[in-house]
C-alpha cells in the first residue's frame, strides 16, 4: 500500500462542509468556530519499532516525543497550540511506574508550551506500545499557513540544520511553535510545512498541493553536524542525509523575494535561517550544483509502507 495514494483516495470520498476551512492534506485541519475564529486539529500516532524503541528509549523520552510531534504540526500552520487529548495502548505487562513516567514526559513537554492535556483513553494490547496525541490549536486572528499557497518565484527557506536526526535529534528536537507564529505574524508566508518525512519529500508535499515545482541550491542546504557524522558510517553523503532523512521537525516555508530579504535582515529571529531554493512553474524538483548545472532529484523520504 502507498500511504499518500491512500490519503488521496480518502480525500476523494469526502463531502464538502462550509465550516471546514482546511481539510485533509495539510499539517492540520481547521474548522470555523465563530467569525474569524478557527479551531485547528491534528493527530499523530507513535508506534514501538517505528518511532521509538522500548529497548533504547526511556518512557519519558517517548512521552516527550509524542507530544512534540503534534505541537510541531500546529507550528507548521503558524498558529497557537492549546489543548491535547491522549490515547495510549500499553502492552498488558506494563508496570504503573512506566506508565506514569511516560505521561510525565508528555506533561513536561506540554507544560513547556502552556498546553493543557484535557482527556484521552487508556487500553491494553498483547505486545505493542502505541501512543496517539490529538492536538487542538487556535488561529488568534491569523490565517493558518497551508501547503497550497506557494507561488512561482517564491524563495524556499528552512529553519535550523538538517539530517542525521536518528542519532539524537528525533528525541531532542524543540517544536518551532514560537518561530511559526512569529513568521505568520510578522511576514507574509505563502506556504509552510514541518519536516517529518525529509526535506525533499516534504517540499514535494508543498509542490503537489500548490501545483508547481522547485529548484534547490546544493550549497544552500544547511547540513547538520549529525548528518556529517552519520555519513561517515553509512556511505551516503552528508547532503544526502540532509535532503532525505526524516524527523528534523524544522520549518520549511516559501515567501516572496522581497519578504525573504526582510526576514533575513531581521536580527530578532531566534534560530538559524537558510535560503535553500526557489519555486518554478514547471513541476518536479531539481538540484542546482555549485557549477550552476541542474539535475532532477526524486522526492524520496520516509515511507510507512515499502
Amino acid at each position: 500500500m502507498d500511504e499518500f495514494s491512500f490519503i488521496k483516495w480518502i480525500r476523494s470520498n469526502q463531502k464538502k462542509d462550509r465550516n471546514i476551512v482546511i481539510g485533509i492534506g495539510d499539517d492540520c485541519a481547521s474548522i470555523k468556530i465563530n467569525g474569524n475564529k478557527q479551531c485547528l486539529v491534528t493527530t499523530d500516532m507513535l508506534v514501538d519499532g517505528t518511532h521509538f524503541d522500548l529497548k533504547k528509549n526511556t518512557p519519558g523520552e517517548i512521552g516527550k516525543k509524542s507530544m512534540a510531534c503534534s505541537i510541531s504540526d500546529i507550528a507548521a500552520m503558524g498558529c497557537s497550540a492549546k489543548y491535547a487529548v491522549v490515547s495510549i495502548c500499553f502492552p498488558q505487562e506494563t508496570r504503573t511506574k512506566f506508565a506514569k513516567e511516560l505521561f510525565l514526559g508528555m506533561k513536561r513537554e506540554a507544560d513547556a508550551y502552556n498546553i493543557k492535556i484535557i482527556g484521552g483513553d487508556v487500553v491494553s494490547g498483547k505486545k505493542m506500545l502505541v501512543v496517539n496525541v490529538t492536538m487542538y490549536g487556535e488561529n488568534k486572528g491569523l490565517n493558518p499557513v497551508t501547503r497550497s499557497g506557494a507561488k512561482v518565484d517564491d524563495v524556499i527557506m528552512v529553519t535550523g540544520a538538517l539530517g542525521g536526526s536518528i542519532l539524537k535529534k528525533h528525541f531532542a528536537f524543540k517544536p518551532r511553535l514560537k518561530e511559526g507564529q512569529l513568521l505568520n505574524k510578522k511576514f507574509n508566508i505563502n506556504s509552510m510545512i514541518d519536516i517529518s518525512d525529509g526535506l525533499v519529500a516534504d517540499l514535494n508535499h508543498i509542490l503537489e498541493e500548490s501545483g508547481i515545482g522547485a529548484v534547490l541550491y546544493e550549497d544552500g542546504v544547511p547540513v547538520s553536524a549529525d548528518a556529517k557524522k552519520l555519513a561517515r558510517k553509512t556511505g551516503f553523503s552528508a547532503l544526502h542525509h540532509a535532503l532525505h532523512d526524516g524527523e528534523d521537525y524544522e520549518l520549511l516555508f516559501t515567501l516572496s523575494g522581497k519578504e525573504s530579504k526582510k526576514l533575513l535582515a531581521s536580527s530578532s529571529f531566534p534560530v538559524r535561517l537558510s535560503k535553500i531554493g526557489h519555486i518554478k512553474r514547471s513541476k518536479g524538483i531539481s538540484m542546482q550544483g555549485s557549477n550552476g548545472k541542474l539535475k532532477k532529484i526524486k522526492p524520496v523520504g520516509y515511507k510507512h509502507f515499502k
